[in-house]
């Protein structure tokens, strides 16, 4: 479980969190949402121990963190990207490179093991990115805006592979997104922050599996709608 208890952040003179709390249980997808420049980003470092802060961070000893690029290492290959930062958490390279192998097999481009990041499209390279975030035996993932520019088509694949890789995976996750449907989709409870200092708005509760939800689209306008008017009122 991530414990966050009175998290206080400051850029200079201006107060982004001011003894700010919040959990997220164990196995739980946590969606955090709120206006543009509210803070979501900066709770995420925070999580990550990016930037420095007040207050106490517990169940974050061991965090993957997908950025909204996909930050690959362009003189390394696809399988080497996940690679290069797990070796010392697997008893040997060969046992790394299986798990990299399998990650990459997960996500839909195994194929693509040895080929480079300028020979990757954006959503093959999105796809390494989030194969390297699971292959981390981290206990929390966050992810800022995973998803942010793709296509339709490849958003909606890579959605469902990110749920695939996390029934299995035992993390507890944190994704900043500003799309309710994806939201909707993907989260067990959604959080808008607002406000300055930034606190927790609204919280939501998404009480059907996320099977079901894909079943009933009646259910999901209607909690994207709720999610929407809280984002607006914060």
């Amino acid at each position: 479980m991530l414990e966050i208890r009175d998290l206080t952040v400051k850029y200079g003179e201006k107060t982004v969190f001011d003894n700010f709390s919040l959990t997220v249980a164990d196995r739980e997808i946590l969606c955090v949402l709120g206006k543009s420049g509210c803070g979501k980003t900066t709770l995420l470092n925070a999580v990550a121990g990016l930037l420095p802060c007040k207050g106490a961070i517990n169940g974050a000893d061991s965090v993957s963190y997908m950025f909204q690029e996909d930050r690959l290492v362009p003189s390394l290959t696809a399988l080497d990207n996940i690679t290069f930062a797990i070796p010392h958490l697997y008893k040997d390279k060969k046992e790394a490179e299986k798990k990299a192998r399998e990650a990459l097999e997960k996500v839909g481009i195994g194929d693509c093991a040895d080929r480079y990041p300028h020979t990757l499209s954006g959503g093959q390279a999105a796809r390494v990115s989030l194969a390297r975030a699971f292959c981390y035996p981290s206990r929390l993932l966050i992810a800022d805006e995973p998803f942010k520019g793709l296509d339709i088509a490849t958003a909606d694949a890579l959605e469902r592979y990110f749920l695939e890789l996390f029934d299995v995976s035992g993390k507890s996750v944190v994704i900043v997104s500003h799309s309710v449907e994806e939201c909707v989709r993907l989260a067990d409870r959604a959080v808008v922050l607002g406000g300055s200092p930034c606190k927790v708005t609204e919280e939501i509760i998404i009480p059907l599996s996320r099977e079901e939800r894909r079943g009933d689209v009646a259910f999901c306008a209607s909690a994207a709608e709720k999610i929407k008017a809280a984002i607006i009122a914060s």
